[in-house]
């Protein structure tokens, strides 16, 4: 049964108090007084929640931005292609930064001096987390950390901070959050931001801040700041109870889970979300085809034995075989187990073609479907949920784990890497693979044989690959490594087809694919063949959208775009 998510619904109930616009309600807006929201404790704590609420992230099937997916209608993002203008990235929060800085300015005057200090430390991490999301992209943004006056139009034109400015504001407002929060929250209150989450956020910015995008002169004491914020945070979170769920299958339904950090509590029927377009095709409705695994993502899953798959290998069951649990979590494909409701124990989901390449209507194609999707072969198996089917397709309450520890754990690895620590970023690796239940071998190193710190850096990322598909890591990972070549390198997106061989019935929806699998003839095709791998140098800091250049003449451009003058590496 899910937890009833209190947080979430003050919020919600909140926002539509105060969003109510009708005539017919003008006596209840005219009965609420603004002044007496900063007198009632339930009324801070609802716009506390509905800040927390409207910024914490959830589900986003975005893996078409990288490349773990295709685009569902078969096209490609203008990034990867290379054809994105200005205006094809566009994050800019200030709203919510001015509400944050309101509430900042406001519950200081309070009389609630036993719960000023957590509000204001939940507060400055959401500014933390707006100021962030904008500088990972655009470099140094218009620092504004007070409540602005729409009365004074020039005082609200601000310039650019430079990128070190932003992210020792950003530091210095995760320090303050870190030293004002509790160390964990319980009971009705789980789910708000804590001094682990503080603590593991902090360890994400350093480390973005470390790596070669923003630090490509490999200043040691970048690292040595990124290192020691995700080492504090590792340690502090073993000591609270944190650390690495044994089950990697069940990490995504085993709620509140050890592993998790920083979580979007879904619950039905108020806080629910859409999986419509991560279902196959004939179990949902309204969209398909998103976060379809392709073949370079199948090929990344490391075998049970830790050593690499080798995609030259044409043996049909190879794909599918002896694989680490990751592999298995994260993917489905023909004749695999998939736990949905429309499935009983024993059946298994198909799909496939005929010898002569023909679409064979297996269990899972429905021809009667008014779509036209891409198909890759593979499903998205990771967070499904078993308690939906095709008719609550948009009932789905599987939690979303923004921060796990994990992630912590592997910052904290990828750190050690760049300092020559090298030890402690193997031992990371390590654990990491003992959870995935990869054996262990002879001389206990899980299948890895990386030694140097180049060998081990590259094996760090293609574990991240692995361990996080799906979960919204892998764009930024690239980008902060500096990494397009390894998208641009595979060219093209490939997917595969399964070709029934002649002379073989068409499988039973009970048929388990280890029993025929010798029945089928891959076929590697081209996913969206009119499109190829092109992102560019350029890509790296995203432009400022010229809406918000017009809106404010102070701005200036990066100048990795046309007629940009800001250095976002300064």
């Amino acid at each position: 049964m899910k937890t009833y998510n209190k947080i979430l619904t003050i919020a919600v109930l909140f926002s539509s108090m105060i969003s109510c616009t009708s005539v017919l309600d003008k006596e209840k807006l005219d009965s609420i007084n603004p002044g007496d929201v900063w007198n009632n404790e339930k009324m801070i704590d609802a716009v506390m929640n509905d800040i927390h609420g409207s910024l914490m992230p959830g589900w986003a099937y975005d893996g078409h931005l990288s490349d773990e997916a295709p685009d569902h209608r078969a096209g490609m993002n203008t990034f990867l292609r290379g054809t994105a203008t200005i205006d094809d990235w566009d994050n800019w929060p200030y709203s919510h930064i001015e509400k944050i800085n309101l509430f900042l300015k406001n519950v200081e005057e309070t009389t609630f001096e036993d719960k000023k200090t957590a509000w204001r430390g939940q507060a400055l991490f959401w500014r933390a987390w707006c100021y962030f999301s904008m500088v990972k992209g655009y470099g140094g943004v218009p620092l504004i950390l007070e409540p602005q006056d729409v009365s004074d139009k020039e005082s609200l034109f601000v310039e650019r901070s430079s990128t070190t400015d932003c992210f020792i504001q950003i530091i210095d407002d995760l320090d303050e959050a870190i030293n004002s929060l509790p160390d964990t929250w319980d009971g009705a209150n789980y789910g708000k931001i804590d001094k682990c989450a503080a603590m593991a956020f902090k360890g994400r910015v350093l480390l973005f801040w470390a790596s070669p995008l923003f630090n490509p002169q490999h200043d040691n004491s970048k690292w040595e700041a990124a290192y020691k914020a995700n080492k504090e945070a590792v340690d502090f979170c073993l000591t609270h109870g944190k650390g690495l769920y044994p089950d990697y299958k069940q990490l995504w339904y085993d709620e509140r889970n050890q592993e998790v950090l920083m979580v979007n509590q879904f619950f039905t029927p108020d806080h629910k979300y859409s999986q419509n377009g991560i279902r196959p095709m004939s179990y949902t409705k309204d969209d398909v085809a998103r976060n379809l695994p392709m073949m370079n993502t199948v090929n990344a899953f490391p075998m049970k034995d830790g050593s690499d798959f080798d995609p030259e290998k044409t043996d049909y069951a190879i794909l599918f075989m002896n694989r680490d649990d990751r592999f298995y979590t994260s993917v489905a494909y023909n004749g695999s187990e998939y736990k949905i409701k429309e499935l009983n124990p024993g059946e298994f989901l198909w799909t496939g073609r005929d010898a002569n390449g023909q679409s064979i209507a297996f269990p899972i194609h429905n021809p009667g479907e008014s779509f036209d999707p891409i198909n890759t072969g593979f499903i998205c198996k990771k967070s499904i949920d078993p308690d939906i089917d095709k008719s609550t397709v948009h009932d789905a309450d599987v939690d979303w784990v923004e921060i796990r520890f994990a992630e912590v754990l592997m910052n904290y690895g990828e750190c050690a890497n760049e300092l020559g620590k090298t030890d402690e970023a193997l031992d990371v690796l390590y654990q990491i693979r003992k959870r995935a239940n990869i054996e262990a071998g002879a001389d206990n190193r899980y299948g890895l044989k990386e030694t140097t710190q180049d060998a081990i850096r590259e094996r760090y990322i293609k574990e991240r690959f692995v361990e996080f598909l799906f979960e919204s890591k892998r764009l930024d990972d690239l980008r902060r490594w500096r990494r397009f070549d390894i998208i641009n390198s595979q060219k093209k997106q490939y997917g595969i087809q399964s070709w029934l061989k002649p002379g073989y019935d068409i499988p039973k929806i009970t048929d388990d694919i280890y029993e025929i699998w010798d029945h089928f003839e891959p076929h590697i095709v081209e996913v969206s063949p009119e499109y190829t791998y092109n992102m560019k140098d350029q890509y790296y800091f995203y432009a400022i959208p010229r809406k918000h250049l017009d809106a404010n003449p102070k701005l200036k451009q990066n100048n990795n775009w046309d007629g940009g003058t800001f250095d976002p590496l300064l």
